[in-house]
């Protein structure tokens, strides 16, 4: 039978030692949790921007609306719409520009149940 006598120091090159696991299981947890904090913030900004597609879609339906009309009233009005899953709420302006019978249509809108306006788009309209 043959023994072999192992030195300390060809003990400590045999592998890695408990701190150094846990250093590298640390490392590599603070690189995860930074991967997954990229990853929903991601998935939050798509939504977002979707959302914010859906309200243009909805400020340019107003916009069309408001030149097909016969007749316009100035002042303010509000409305709701459903686009792409979302609904939102919106508010147009329509106020005198001083160049003849040239108005100034503003179309606000916003997701319902939320106070910031998420897109606002202008436009012109005679009479």
């Amino acid at each position: 039978m043959f023994s072999r006598n192992v030195s300390p120091a060809d003990r400590s090159e045999a592998g890695f030692s408990l701190f150094e696991s846990l250093i590298a299981l640390a490392v590599f947890s603070l690189a995860a949790l930074s991967t997954l904090t990229l990853i929903t913030q991601n998935l939050r900004s798509v939504s977002e921007v979707e959302a914010r597609t859906m309200a243009g879609f909805v400020a340019e339906n107003v916009l069309v609306d408001t030149n097909l009309r016969l007749r316009i009233d100035l002042g303010q009005s509000e409305g709701e719409a459903r686009m792409g899953g979302y609904e939102f709420v919106w508010q147009r302006d329509i106020l005198p520009t001083g160049e003849g019978d040239l108005n100034s249509v503003v179309v606000r809108v916003r997701q319902k149940g939320r106070d910031r306006v998420l897109i606002v788009r202008n436009g012109f309209r005679k009479g």
